[in-house]
């Protein structure tokens, strides 16, 4: 058969099953003992030799009274065959190690990094457990990021539920809950503070977000359902590190989610005013396309941001547990209006 043939031929017509025979007579130099090792009959290795042979168009063993021997295409054939089932075996090793988790890449997106504060630490637990594992991160806005999951560019976007609606091909699996605070510069005089009234913290200087992002929407939502003024910002940043740096050295009040400033690594520099807002608590979650399995690596990572979260809280209610409770914010603080009765922007 020229060689040209054999090389189309070969890939769609060459079974796994006789290639698997080949190999067991090969080692066995025997049909019989073959048969025993793959659990056939003699027949059905007899035909498979047969069949695999017909196929290449070259004989591979010699008949003998007491077994086979390869010929010279077989035993030219045989390292290849071999290399084949090798390779075959260690494909399933590596599926083995993928489903453990032991082994795998995993592509996350998130908010600004500082918005979902036990990531990086949920991250490295994963990868000391796992040293094999290799975890990408990208970081931006929650529109973006759920366009990379329906692209399948990232496996998990990190989000904030109360800054997003979720779509029917979305799923979302629930890591923990989330309000809107008040935060300060542990050295501002308010930190010190055991109560506060929305009209006195008017008065300070704010960083605000942009009103194009969605967390800006959040907080103009939430201080028009508690009927309370939006402060005037002094410095605009879309950027968190920007407004961290804003409150921790500048001095500004600003808005911030609870948790990184409750469990976040350096948590000391930034503080949460005593003052609620009358924000419903909404969830942080994991989302992934519906349609899609998470992989192993993906349930370790979600498991361990929930385990981080039990620790943290209970380590923050011990803290907190007697310390006055926060003044919620009081129906007879209402905004300052104009002549028309319109709210003032302040």
């Amino acid at each position: 058969m020229p060689a040209d043939s054999l090389i189309h031929r070969l890939p769609r017509h060459l079974k796994m099953s006789e290639l698997r025979v080949f190999v067991a007579v090969l080692e066995h130099r025997s049909f019989h003992k073959a048969a025993a090792a793959v659990h056939l009959t003699q027949p059905a290795v007899t035909k498979a030799i047969a069949g695999l042979e017909e196929m290449l168009g070259v004989k591979l063993f010699d008949r003998l009274a007491h077994g086979v021997v390869p010929t010279a295409h077989g035993l030219s054939f045989a390292p290849r065959a071999v290399a084949v089932f090798e390779e075959l075996r260690r494909a399933a090793q590596d599926l083995a190690l993928v489903s453990s988790g032991a082994r795998g890449t995993l592509r996350i997106g998130t908010v600004p990094m500082p918005a979902i504060p036990f990531l990086p630490i949920a991250i490295r637990e994963l990868t000391a457990a796992r040293p094999d594992a290799f975890v990408s991160v990208v970081e931006a806005r929650e529109s973006e990021l759920v366009e990379r999951l329906r692209k399948r560019d990232i496996e998990l976007a990190i989000l904030r539920l109360a800054l997003f609606d979720l779509d029917d091909d979305l799923h979302a699996d629930t890591l923990f809950d989330e309000k809107l605070c008040v935060v300060a510069s542990k050295d501002h005089a308010f930190a010190a503070r055991k109560n506060l009234s929305w009209p006195e913290m008017l008065c300070e200087r704010w960083v605000l977000p942009p009103a194009d992002c969605y967390f800006f929407e959040y907080v103009l939502r939430t201080l028009d359902r508690a009927g309370l003024a939006l402060p005037r910002k002094s410095v605009e940043s879309f950027e968190v590190s920007v407004q961290y740096g804003m409150v921790s050295q500048g001095g500004m009040l600003s808005f911030g989610m609870r948790s990184p400033h409750v469990f976040a690594p350096g948590k000391e520099q930034v503080v949460r005013l005593p003052f609620e807002l009358p924000a419903p608590e909404r969830p942080v979650s994991a989302i992934s396309l519906g349609a899609q399995q998470p992989s192993p690596l993906a349930q370790m990572l979600v498991g361990q941001v929930r385990a981080l979260v039990a620790a943290a809280t209970r380590a923050d209610s011990a803290q907190r547990s007697g310390t006055p409770g926060h003044v919620r914010a009081a129906a007879q603080e209402r905004p300052t209006r104009d002549a028309k009765g319109r709210r003032a922007r302040l």
